[in-house]
């Protein structure tokens, strides 16, 4: 699978999107027709509450229908909130300032997590017998809109990572970088599956790349799964964890961690610890 790399700061991406809940109730013009449903500017709609990227400039109509009338338009970058889907189709309801704005066609749009986290992220976990680390996950920016990234469809957190181990009586610490994209990693409207990448410089390491372990966070099904290593000479063979549950971004970044590191083979880890003297 052709994963997102990170280099240096420099990105190879896919294009790519999560939802993030909207929280609280709507009080405007929507009114609740039954458990399933609501009612959204005359339409009826499936809740479906979310932040969405717009990818590129779109109507936004007064139904969900091409021939509806427009009321207003939305430019690539923009960041919307969507209340819901109109019954099976691809339209998607939006709010603005929490009043309705309109109607519109959802494959121009994809949804989209929030990174940033106020709190360090911290873990620690056992890989064999005398061999334990501990972690700590910092935010220090995003990539997208607001950042040298030119591509208004990309959006990302990045973190660095501090990261104590000791084995077979030997204490060290490294740095890690991470980044999680904030938009589904394979460009989906609907699926929310985002890439995490946990990269060690070529310094800390042997090799003379960086090193990147990538893992995928299935919101919908919550869960943080292994999807590939960089370099097979550092991976190991079997034992590794294949997935931990997570449904916010806080696990997300601790399961993608773990994971990462039992993936990890013992010629990796003996460079790392050299690396380290």
């Amino acid at each position: 699978m052709n994963a997102i790399r990170l280099r240096h700061g420099v990105r190879t991406l896919r294009r790519h999107v999560t939802t993030l809940a909207v929280t609280g109730l709507f009080v405007f013009a929507v009114t609740h027709t039954n458990a399933a449903e609501m009612e959204f500017m005359g339409t009826s709609v499936t809740p479906a509450p979310g932040k969405y990227l717009v990818e590129k400039d779109v109507n936004v109509r007064d139904s969900p229908k091409t021939s509806g009338k427009r009321l207003a338009g939305l430019k690539a970058g923009d960041v919307v909130s969507v209340v819901g889907r109109a019954g099976k189709t691809a339209w998607l309801a939006v709010i603005k300032d929490g009043k309705p704005l309109g109607f519109v066609y959802g494959t121009v749009l994809s949804p989209v997590i929030d990174g940033e986290i106020e709190e360090d992220v911290t873990g620690e976990l056992s890989l064999g017998a005398g061999h334990r680390c501990g972690y700590r996950v910092h935010f220090v920016g995003k990539a997208g809109k607001d950042s040298d990234i030119s591509d208004t469809s990309f959006r990302a957190s990045d973190y660095d990572v501090s990261i104590v181990c000791e084995r077979r009586g030997k204490r060290i610490r490294f740095p890690a970088q991470m980044f999680m994209t904030e938009v589904p990693y394979d460009g989906s409207n609907k699926r929310q599956v985002f890439q995490i990448n946990v990269d060690l410089l070529d310094d800390v390491h042997a090799l003379p790349d960086v090193f990147s372990t990538t893992m995928l966070f299935d919101l919908d099904k919550g869960e943080v799964r292994f999807d590939t290593i960089a370099f097979q000479i550092y991976a190991r063979e079997s034992g590794g964890l294949e997935s931990l549950p997570a449904t916010n971004v806080m696990r997300a970044l601790s399961s993608a961690m773990d994971i990462a590191m039992t993936h990890w083979s013992d010629q990796a880890w003996d460079d790392i610890f050299a690396q380290a003297n």
